[in-house]
């Protein structure tokens, strides 16, 4: 088995290495392998034992399967350029957080160049499972890849044979994912300001109990500071899916407003440990950008 996977950052880095220590044949490719960052990329590609190619051509040539990890504003042009190269026989399947509409266009696209269309929803972090995180399949090879996929060690569900049915999940559900990092946001900076965030989740915590209210705080304030400005301009997504079907995406656009407020203001602090710590010091930092300006 050949996979081709076009864009590697977390998400890509993550599968990659996954199905590469499972005995997967693994290429790559990334616009970026092009720039500044070229050779941090070559030597993760190194240590995870994957291939790497300059080209969109060059890395799907002798894929069976294409996985597209890139970001959503970019994920239908990377399908309209990857059927430029791809052919019959060949299976090209998008993994990002888009609307069933960009969903369809992109099916639209690779289906005429012969090669088969799947759409995914990754419906967890990529994370520490890399290629076992959860993903949702939908169109009409979506059962077949389903297998295929599985047989490799990712963990997929073919959903339905209709291309937007695995992406009208993922779209969904990040109205209540991202809703709750929003609204952790706008919440605990200003209680920052008056220094009553432990009282206020202390409170929180007797209204929602069973949750650890320390822990999911500073995981969602840290995902914000790390992939705010990407999750908001997914909310985008989340908003054309409602629209779509008729209602008005207030919720889904000030989701997406306030997350992205959160991730540009948050933009290049350089983290003590390399990445956000605990809550107080994203509040913290997130505090003096804003008193800075």
């Amino acid at each position: 088995m050949n996979i081709t996977i076009i864009g590697y950052g977390e998400a890509g880095q993550s599968i990659a290495r996954g199905l590469a220590g499972g005995g997967t044949e693994v290429t790559v490719f990334d616009v970026r392998l092009g720039g500044p960052d070229r050779a941090k990329l070559l030597d993760v590609a190194s240590r995870d034992g994957v291939r790497t190619r300059d080209t969109m051509a060059d890395a799907a040539a002798a894929a069976e399967i294409v996985l597209s990890t890139v970001v959503a504003n970019v994920a239908l042009t990377v399908a309209q350029h990857a059927a430029q190269v791809l052919s019959p026989g060949q299976s090209f399947v998008d993994l990002n957080s888009v609307s069933p509409r960009s969903k369809s266009a992109m099916s639209l696209a690779v289906s005429a160049s012969g090669a088969d269309f799947v759409e995914g929803a990754v419906m967890a972090r990529v994370g520490a499972d890399g290629h076992r995180t959860p993903i949702l399949l939908a169109g009409p090879q979506a059962a077949r890849l389903a297998t295929v996929l599985n047989g490799i060690g990712m963990n997929t569900e073919a959903v339905g044979d209709t291309v937007g049915q695995a992406s009208a999940n993922k779209m969904l559900r990040s109205i209540m994912a991202k809703g709750i990092s929003a609204l952790l946001l706008e919440c605990l900076v200003a209680a920052h300001r008056y220094d009553v965030v432990d009282r206020i989740l202390d409170s929180i915590a007797g209204s929602f109990p069973g949750i650890d209210w320390d822990k999911t705080s500073t995981y969602y304030l840290g995902r914000v500071a790390l992939h705010g400005r990407r999750m908001g301009a997914e909310m985008q997504e989340v908003a054309d899916t409602l629209s779509d079907v008729g209602i008005e995406p207030l919720m889904a656009r000030a989701i997406g407003s306030r997350i992205a407020w959160g991730g540009e203001n948050l933009a290049g602090v350089e983290w003590p440990n390399g990445e956000p710590g605990e809550r107080e010091e994203i509040l913290a930092a997130l505090q003096q950008r804003l008193s800075g300006r």
